[in-house]
């Protein structure tokens, strides 16, 4: 396994692969073009990397306590859901390998039946929707302009092993996109972060700033655009949210974010926390991870450019490598009418 770094405020975090080398020169990181990484979604090729847990204490021990993952535990599900993956005739293209299949098992704690079903569900809705799950082209004009609004900033990681990501509506709002495009982009950076299995451990910590944000740009996201977006950040994706923050609600879109709240599963609910001010934020941050905003020291313009520098030098065959999945949509028709519900 490789350790891909993120040169960010708080903690490092790695970007796991077996097949890329890491080569630092000062402050910054450069990669050839044999750094990509490249996954098969050939199901029935013989895997011949071993998984070795390569992350620091810290999340061995949340994996232990809260996840239920020992290494023979681990060993056996990858194995389990491995084996289930290739003997299932309804999924002729897909990823094996280890990384990929924690997703899955870490967000059910390590029940198999779960997991897959899990894994059946993403597959599915992929194919029902392929206008925002797939060609997520980080190159995309649309894509690269909204990198460079800095709506979205991945700030790094806790001391508790949480990553911390920060949205300011107000930037995006700058940027005139559909909720289709913000959906999308959202998505794009759901499977970055998955490959990391920090964040697959740890989960996520998100901070959302209301600050400035209009009615007009409420008008997009109708109750389709809420409800496919919604249900694949908190029901397809396998991501752990520890706590979604937002602050600074104008009272003009408190009835449109009441509205959206209908979205999310009632077990989400208990994790969203309402503040009157951003002043929150510098509680709830780590002194080395709080944006100049707020009166700390990241810069996010500089942070967002080295992130999505990164990523981009990795991304083709990663990211784009999903759209090469392939399922028995017919024989998923009765998973697909159940996603809609």
């Amino acid at each position: 396994m490789f350790s891909k770094f993120f040169n960010i405020p708080g903690r490092f975090f790695a970007l796991v692969s077996k097949w890329s080398k890491l080569q630092r020169t000062g402050n910054d990181c450069r990669f050839t073009m044999s750094d990509r990484v490249a996954y098969s979604v050939d199901k029935n090729r013989k895997v011949e990397e071993r998984y070795t847990f390569t992350l620091p204490e810290l999340y061995r021990n949340i994996a232990l306590q809260e996840l239920n993952e020992e290494d023979i535990v681990r060993e056996q599900a990858v194995t389990q859901m491995r084996e289930w993956i290739v003997s299932n005739p309804h999924i002729r293209k897909c990823r094996v390998d280890a990384p990929f299949l924690l997703r899955f098992l870490r967000f059910r704690k390590f029940s198999v039946p779960l997991a897959c079903e899990a894994l059946e569900q993403y597959l599915t809705v992929r194919e029902m929707y392929p206008s925002w799950y797939k060609n997520l082209n980080c190159n995309h004009p649309i894509m690269r302009r909204m990198q460079e609004t800095n709506g979205i900033s991945v700030l790094g990681q806790d001391s508790a092993g949480r990553t911390v990501v920060l949205m300011q509506t107000l930037r995006m709002e700058k940027g005139r996109f559909t909720a289709l495009q913000e959906g999308r982009f959202i998505f794009l950076l759901l499977e970055a972060l998955l490959e990391l299995e920090e964040v697959q451990i740890g989960g996520l910590v998100v901070l959302i700033d209301y600050t400035g944000k209009s009615t007009e740009s409420c008008k997009t996201w109708g109750a389709t655009e809420l409800k496919i977006s919604f249900d694949g950040v908190f029901r397809f994706y396998p991501v752990r949210y520890q706590a979604i923050h937002a602050a600074n609600l104008p009272k003009t879109i408190v009835s449109f974010v009441e509205y959206k709240l209908t979205f999310i599963p009632p077990n989400f609910k208990e994790k969203i926390h309402c503040h009157a001010t951003v002043d929150k934020f510098k509680k709830l941050l780590e002194p080395l991870m709080i944006p100049q905003v707020y009166g700390g020291s990241v810069e996010l313009d500089e942070l967002n450019k080295r992130f999505w520098k990164r990523f981009q030098l990795q991304y083709d065959d990663f990211v784009v490598g999903l759209d090469k999945f392939e399922i028995n949509l017919d024989h998923y028709s009765a998973v697909a009418r159940n996603l809609k519900n």
